[in-house]
């Protein structure tokens, strides 16, 4: 929020302005509005004080009022920038990104000096797409401002959608350097390692204990102290997400939740996005208790959660978007646990334990992870089978059409060139085959052409690869009606996209990997009897894919194999993985009594 260019005729004085302003950066938003509001019977026409209720007002959730707070500064003073900037704010988190950025381009022709309006511009472009655009601004508000980390750390993330990960890197790097206490651009950054060959777990988890180092611990006076019951009938349980929606995350937890409940769980969520579609109301129905925690501050989360008595607590978002990892170093609740939304460790060593299976997280990759491995017996996840009517062919296209159709609709990320070019060898040596590649980043052409090139550098035709764009949820899972074989990216092993495969009964082929995030597939092939299609290193994987494409008598069987067995396999079977669920979570709570003689 900026607050500038005050007049004593119409404004109070600097200091009642920047009381104010720290009220609502401390984040104790009731006082600054009631403040506010008092003021505002002395100065109706302080146009200031009109963006600070504004401002505080959104951060409460109430974002049409805030838009029309912001509206009233504007209409008072037609020159105040810095209202156009928070007005432009308030309708980017209403999702009316093109009147945000109306409102962020009236900001700068007044102040075209205006770093922050920059990056607000480049954040709402990139909401919109417009990845080159944002990039502009981006680099705009680093020059206005070399040491703005909120800048570097925005352009990281824009660089990541332009698929220049390494870029990226060096950008979350720069903010870090600037703030090592910035926790997003660490998130960020960590997110990004995954996805690239170069890098190893040791590098990961080098930076990972850095993010730690890095995050300043509330002190504990701010903070209420435990309110949980030292011997319930059930155990609180607590879930942290801004992923409650249509989202894998949803799709993880919602057939899980319904059998969980019954089970000696009280099952609180704990939602970090105030945005909701139907899953979130679905998700909902399932929780004893919903609270909405984005627009609250640690302290005000972390005294929630001791409020409501959490026994254990899950973080389901790891360093993804929205996640709320600072809370977890103060110990919110006595036990705490990282699982589904995160495929490595957090690097927070207060979060006790990260679920796994045995083979996402066989005994020698202890040294990855600073939480406690707790393995499941089977998976480390179970995916809700999906409540769409669904056309399923019976028969593998190869019999209609005359050739093997290999397909991938991975993160866009996942694609790098070794992948691609491992992808290359197999379609030169299987005769007439395709390749669809059905991702939602191929609307920018730039992606498309990025695609294009990689696959020509090796020699592979255009007519052998198929680009689609993304499409709803019942189309895209029709999609594999058109393919024989999924092929697995690596070193970012597909989860969702793997699930759903199989679903549709579409064999899929993976690599072994070093890292939880690598070895996602060959979990789920295991538990679905397709031991076979986990190849061992690069070249077993291409002589798999071209062995398999041979015998379209083995693949029509597999098809209808794993449709008959797959659905009360430990992948779909929600009922069994809640059981185990619980089981293991009971089993931690009594370790910890135990442990402190309670």
């Amino acid at each position: 929020m900026s607050l500038k260019n005050l007049t004593k005729e119409t404004q109070p004085n600097q200091k009642i302005i920047e009381e104010l302003i720290n009220l609502y950066k401390s984040g104790k938003l009731d006082d600054a509005k009631t403040k506010t509001e008092n003021y505002l019977k002395n100065f109706p026409k302080a146009f200031a004080l009109y963006n600070v209720l504004g401002a505080v007002i959104g951060n409460q959730g109430k974002l049409e009022e805030a838009v029309n707070y912001h509206l009233k500064a504007v209409e008072i003073n037609p020159s105040y920038a810095e209202g156009y900037n928070n007005l432009g704010a308030a309708l980017q988190k209403l999702n009316r990104l093109d009147e945000a950025v109306v409102n962020y381009q009236r900001a700068l022709r007044l102040k075209p000096n205006f770093a922050e309006a920059y990056n607000n511009l480049a954040i709402t472009l990139k909401c919109l797409n417009n990845f080159d655009e944002a990039l502009i601004n981006c680099k705009k508000a680093i020059e206005l401002k070399p040491d703005y980390v909120e800048a570097y750390d925005n352009l990281g993330i824009v660089l990541k959608k332009l698929g220049k990960l390494e870029e990226s890197i060096e950008s979350y790097k720069k903010a870090i350097k600037i703030d090592p206490s910035y926790y997003e651009a660490y998130s960020d950054y960590l997110f990004n390692l995954l996805y690239l060959i170069k890098y190893d777990h040791q590098h990961y988890i080098m930076v990972a204990k850095k993010f730690r180092h890095n995050l300043k611990k509330i002190e504990d006076n701010l903070c209420v102290s435990y309110q949980y019951n030292k011997d319930p009938k059930k155990l609180k349980i607590g879930f942290v997400s801004g992923d409650f929606k249509q989202h894998p995350v949803g799709f993880f937890l919602l057939d899980m939740l319904k059998h969980l409940k019954n089970k000696n769980l009280e099952l609180v969520a704990y939602s970090n996005f105030f945005k909701k579609d139907n899953l979130s109301v679905e998700l909902k129905s399932h929780f004893t208790n919903w609270r909405e925690i984005e627009n609250k501050n640690d302290v005000e989360v972390i005294n929630q959660i001791r409020k409501d008595g959490i026994h254990i607590l899950f973080d389901l978002s790891g360093h993804s978007a929205k996640n709320r990892l600072p809370i977890f170093i103060n110990k919110p609740a006595p036990i705490q646990v990282s699982w589904v939304g995160y495929a490595a460790s957090t690097g927070i060593p207060e979060i006790d334990y990260i679920i796994g299976d045995p083979y996402v997280m066989p005994p020698e990759s202890k040294d990855q992870f600073v939480e406690k491995i707790l393995c499941l017996p089977n998976i480390w996840c179970c995916f809700t089978k999906p409540d769409i009517k669904i056309e399923k062919i019976e028969t593998i296209p190869a019999l209609k059409n005359g050739f093997i159709t290999f397909g991938c609709f991975n993160n866009f990320d996942k694609l790098n060139e070794k992948v691609i070019n491992y992808w290359a060898k197999i379609l030169n040596v299987v005769p007439d085959s395709k390749l669809i590649i059905k991702n939602a980043m191929f609307k920018h052409k730039h992606l498309k052409k990025k695609i294009r090139y990689l696959f020509k550098k090796n020699n592979i035709n255009m007519h052998k690869l198929i680009l689609e764009e993304e499409s709803p949820r019942k189309e895209l899972l029709e999609s594999y009606n058109k393919i024989d074989i999924a092929l697995d990216p690596f070193p970012y092993s597909g989860g969702t996209t793997s699930f759903e495969a199989i679903w549709m009964g579409v064999p899929v082929l993976t690599k072994k990997g070093s890292t939880f995030v690598s070895r996602t597939t060959e979990s789920i092939n295991r538990n679905s009897g397709m031991s076979d299609w986990i190849a061992n290193d690069e070249n077993e994987y291409v002589s798999k894919a071209i062995q398999f494409s041979k015998n379209l008598k083995q693949l029509s069987e597999i098809k209808k194999k794993l449709r008959q067995t797959s659905y009360n396999s430990p992948l779909f079977n929600s009922s069994l993985f809640a059981e185990q669920f619980k089981d293991n979570i009971w089993q931690i709570w009594k370790k910890y009594i135990n442990k402190k003689n309670l």
